[in-house]
Parts: structure tokens; sequence; C-alpha cells
């Protein structure tokens, strides 16, 4: 499930959660779309699998994600808990199904393209979320992130998925990062990230030192 570092209060309404996610249309308030991808370890693999969405605890009337066009499997659920299944294929032919099962999906105001979760099929990786600052999304400025194992001196950073959208897309071993974003001469830095295992971590940056707020 995404977990927010500024670790906000996770209510959700009864009656969203018990809808069922057939009962709901992309244009009714508490509808949330659900956005995942899927990676084997540092492989995305999000094309090779097929992706279902079932309310949680139950098995029937599973609700299918749709592959976009962006590489995020798309599916528009009731505000609520699910359980996703994946189905995948290995180079023999066997398929192999994980599940992510009570899988928290909420509105936040910072998720305005959808939830966005990660499902990795290597039990020992997790996946960190990065947004900028506002102010730097508001001047559509061009921006770097990147993350370092915590506290380690002479250390090799990892690079995003993709340095061109938002949010910046990590996928990581399971472990503790030091983040440090720049942009036109600015830098952003926020240290030790928790990144667990099987989870989806996302961090808004703060506004940089000596940057001029409105």
């Amino acid at each position: 499930m995404t977990m927010r570092s500024a670790g906000r209060a996770l209510g959700v309404s009864l009656l969203a959660a018990l809808l069922l996610p057939h009962q709901a249309s992309a244009q009714e308030p508490g509808v949330v779309g659900l956005l995942v991808r899927v990676f084997d370890g540092l492989a995305e693999v999000t094309e090779d699998c097929e992706i279902a969405v079932y309310a949680v605890g139950s098995r029937d009337m599973p609700l299918p994600a749709t592959l976009r066009d962006d590489g995020w499997a798309h599916v528009d659920v009731p505000a609520g808990f699910y359980d996703v299944q994946v189905a995948s294929r290995d180079a023999t032919g066997v398929i192999a199904v994980t599940w992510t099962e009570r899988l928290s999906v909420l509105r936040y105001a910072d998720e305005a393209e959808g939830h966005q979760e990660i499902v990795n099929l290597q039990p020992a990786f997790g996946a960190l979320l990065v947004h900028p600052p506002q102010s730097w999304r508001d001047s559509n400025t061009a921006w770097r992130a990147s993350v370092f194992l915590h506290g380690i001196v002479g250390r090799a950073g990892f690079a995003s998925v993709s340095e061109d959208v938002i949010p910046r897309l990590f996928v990581l071993p399971a472990g503790r990062y030091d983040l440090t974003a720049n942009s036109a001469g600015l830098e952003v830095s926020v240290s030790d990230i928790e990144v667990p295992a099987n989870h989806t971590r996302m961090t808004v940056l703060p506004a940089a030192t000596g940057e001029s707020r409105p």
C-alpha cells in the first residue's frame, strides 16, 4: 500500500468501503483512479501481466485494469480497501499469481492523476514516489532527483525510472534512503526515508532553502 511521509490520517468512509467496484462511475465523488505498475525486481513487467482488483476479502466480480499508453494499468474504484491480483507468465510459460491484499485506495490532494501503487514480484523490493515542491510544479521547472543509501559516505545514487514524469518513481530494495533534488541552482534534501518491502512510499518535497514563496 502507499505510505505517506507526512503521516496523514487514513480515514475512510465505511459506505465507500462497502460499495462494489461496478456500482460507481468515474464521475461520482469518492471514486478513485487506481494506477498500478508491476516490476520484477528492477525490471518493469506491467505489459506482460494481467491485473484485476477485488473488493477486500472477496474473490467474486474481478474488475480488470486496462493498460494505458503511459505504462500505468488503470481501473476506477470507490475509495476503500481492495485486493489486487497480478497474473504473470515466466520464460517457461508457467503462470504465477501474486496478491497484494488490503490495499488502501484513497484520494489525496497531491494525487490528481490517481492513486499510484507499485507491485513488485520480488518481496524484498519497495518503491518511492517523489513529488516536487509546488513552486517547481507551478513554474514547470526542470528538476532532477537522486536517491542514496542512508548515511553512507561516497555512496552511489539510484536513478528514477523516468526523468520526465511527475512523480518520479524509484524502485528500490527495501531499506532507508536519503533523497536530493535539484532545480535551477536550488537543492532540496530529505534524510532517512524508509522504503518498506512490498509497499509504495510517497513523499512531497519541501520548498528549497532560500526559494521565494508566494
